[in-house]
């Protein structure tokens, strides 16, 4: 028997691969993890934005037979909203919205950008952009995102994940308006009816899910591991061959007996962003066209705003546009009304609400595990939890149990793998 904790993405897809022999804890009453929607007042929100798109094959190809017919694809009209002007994304290629004189220091940048290797995340940004666009875009905007020291952080998770037009390109986009997508979401898919969610709901189908039920001791024996969770009041246990967890990892050794002190430090070491998403119905159609916009810049109190009715009208009722808007923050958690004031605030500073316009509704919450985010230490205090881990028969899983930045693909592939190591193949 295998006990999988948690039925998100990974947890779930665990599962699928396996085929039988296991059993699924999820504390929840739905699967889904982060991955879930929420209907409220005929909206739909994902309680955190996502979309899908991969560069996986087989990953695209479990997302749209699980979601046949029930799929729209879409062009990403993504922005940055800085200056009180639109910038299309990615910022560097398409300069021509900007001021010329923060056009041309970006372009010179680039051109002047320093020949170093980076040994951080400050360098990375200076040595392939230049110290325009660091300036302007790249140093506030994940400042505000990350809220920890960009010096502080390294660069393996970058690969793939930021574009890098060259300096011919930004040059055009400078000018004018550029007819070319970059990145891997530069096309993205989403279901047309239930959010985000329906692909979670989907997977689930068939597989042995114990909702409900919330782990609270995982001990390992000398055949195996010990699982014992509260479902209905009562305690159960189960004996397991193994245990794949996507729990956090901080939480997963705090329900495991004598963990030794080096691998508790480690983990203690480990750094991660939370999230507070609130959720804004207006009573008007077409607040925007676009999909999402990025905001780097301070005065406004958040990062990102998605707008759901643009991703599928099958989210919103008719005459009103609907908005997840995303606020990090690191240790406390802030105020959830105070953070929705300022939300109201910022989206009439950033013209997307107007004088007279009514909201619908307005309803945050909040998130404690959002982001991974790779310290210089990273890779060593990861890789002396997963050792101690996998030593004992617990197999990490998923975005918190891998402790990596996956995207919704590369959490489906970590349990595909860990399912097919089991069974040897």
């Amino acid at each position: 028997m295998i006990t999988i904790l948690g039925a998100g993405l990974a947890g779930l897809s665990a599962a699928y691969h396996l085929g039988d022999g296991y059993r699924v804890l999820e504390r929840e009453a739905e699967p889904g993890g982060l991955c879930r929607s929420i209907e409220t007042e005929g909206y739909v929100f994902d309680i955190a934005p996502h979309i899908l798109f991969t560069r996986d094959e087989y990953a695209r190809g479990l997302f749209t037979r699980l979601l046949e017919g029930n799929l729209l694809t879409h062009d990403r009209r993504a922005y940055i909203y800085m200056m009180g002007t639109y910038v299309k994304y990615p910022f560097e290629a398409n300069l021509r919205p900007l001021p010329p004189e923060v056009r041309e220091e970006c372009i010179q940048g680039v051109v002047d950008r320093p020949s170093l290797k980076p040994g951080n995340f400050r360098e990375w940004i200076t040595a392939s952009f230049g110290e325009g666009i660091a300036r302007h875009y790249m140093v506030p905007y994940n400042e505000k995102v990350w809220k920890y020291p960009l010096e502080k952080m390294n660069t393996e998770w970058l690969g793939g994940r930021v574009p890098s037009p060259s300096v011919e390109e930004m040059r055009r986009g400078a000018e004018g308006e550029q007819d070319v997508d970059y990145g891997p979401n530069a096309q993205f898919l989403y279901p047309r009816v239930g959010g985000i969610g329906a692909l979670p709901r989907r997977l689930s189908e068939g597989l042995n899910v114990s909702y409900g039920s919330d782990a609270v001791e995982v001990r390992p024996t000398e055949k195996g591991v010990k699982v014992t969770y509260s479902r209905g009041g009562l305690l159960r246990t189960v004996e397991s061959d193994y245990v794949l967890s996507s729990l956090p990892l901080p939480e997963a050794l705090k329900i495991m007996p004598d963990v030794p002190e080096d691998v508790v430090k480690a983990a203690g070491r480990l750094v991660y962003n939370s999230i507070v998403c609130v959720n804004v119905g207006v009573k008007r159609p077409g607040i925007t066209d676009k999909h999402w916009l990025y905001f780097p810049e301070p005065h406004l109190p958040f990062n990102r705003i998605s707008f759901p009715m643009n991703f599928s009208p099958g989210t919103t009722p008719p005459g009103r546009s609907s908005v997840i808007v995303e606020v990090t923050f690191r240790g406390e958690r802030p105020d959830l009304g105070e953070t929705e004031e300022r939300v109201l605030e910022g989206l009439a500073d950033a013209q997307l609400m107007k004088e007279g316009d009514e909201v619908d509704l307005c309803r945050s919450s909040s998130y404690r595990y959002a982001y991974v985010i790779y310290d210089l230490d990273h890779r060593r205090n990861v890789s002396t939890v997963h050792r101690y881990l996998r030593e004992n028969r617990v197999i990490p899983i998923g975005r918190f149990g891998e402790w990596e930045y996956f995207n919704m693909d590369k959490a489906i592939l970590s349990g595909k793998r860990a399912a097919e190591a089991l069974k040897g193949g």
